[in-house]
């Protein structure tokens, strides 16, 4: 099944043989990478693997739990062969040592990006300015907003940080402005709870919110999980140096 599954370009990570894509433990150690070239069903060669572009050095004989990102997600258990220079870019070459198996994710795919993010906390004070602006379409003119960074957006919500404090629980308006592949803009508005929040990484004036989404469209989440597959895409292709 590998051969017709798997295909040059497709973006794939990596984590510990004794974790799953979507274990908590192993979201801070998760490597990003792409299929460089395939040799046969059981033997590839990948991009490097990164985590938040930091090439991270791998050896051979090193084993993982290898998870590819085609129309479905497949997941098989890899071992390193070897690390090599091809061109000028760093590749490993793998081999498949399980067959390739479906996955089923217990949570949106989550894809780690800097983006610039709005936020307006929403308030008994700015409720009727709020269903006002919403009516007329002045949403993003309303006063009150300010400025943070996301750290990863899913089909589920986003993670993003801030110089403010807030509060769990609070409703929040979030505005994106994400680059599309194709070099253009799309606009993005959320209306979300905050499900978390806290000092990110103990440093003092930075915190760190996790907003899941509230009464979000099924189109809108598809469509917004299509842009963030699109964009995963795009960027381990052009890691990878491939080009259609």
């Amino acid at each position: 099944m590998a051969e017709k599954v798997l295909k040059p370009g497709m973006p794939l990570e990596l984590v510990g043989r004794k974790y799953n894509l979507d274990d908590p433990e192993a979201q801070e150690k998760k490597m990003a990478s792409a299929i460089h070239d395939i040799d046969d069903s059981e033997n590839l060669t990948i991009t490097n693997p990164v985590i938040k572009a930091r090439l991270i050095p791998v050896h051979a004989g090193e084993r993982f739990n290898a998870f590819f990102f085609g129309s479905r997600i497949y997941n098989a258990p890899i071992e390193v062969v070897k690390s090599r220079s091809e061109g000028n870019i760093r590749v490993v070459d793998i081999k498949l040592t399980g067959s390739l198996q479906k996955y089923e994710r217990r949570e949106f795919f989550r894809l780690e990006t800097s983006i610039p993010v709005r936020y307006l906390v929403l308030t008994a004070e700015n409720a009727n300015e709020f269903r006002e602006a919403t009516k007329n379409g002045t949403l993003l003119r309303m006063p009150g907003f300010e400025e943070g960074t996301t750290l990863d957006v899913s089909g589920g919500g986003i993670r993003f940080t801030t110089r403010t404090e807030m509060q769990p629980q609070a409703m929040v308006i979030t505005h994106l402005v994400a680059e599309t592949p194709d070099g253009g803009k799309k606009n993005y508005i959320f209306l979300g709870k905050l499900v978390r929040t806290g000092l990110l990484n103990n440093q003092k004036g930075r915190y760190e919110h996790c907003m899941q989404f509230v009464d979000m469209k099924r189109e809108a989440r598809e469509e917004f999980v299509r842009f963030i597959f699109e964009w995963e895409r795009e960027k381990l292709k052009r890691m990878s140096g491939k080009t259609d």
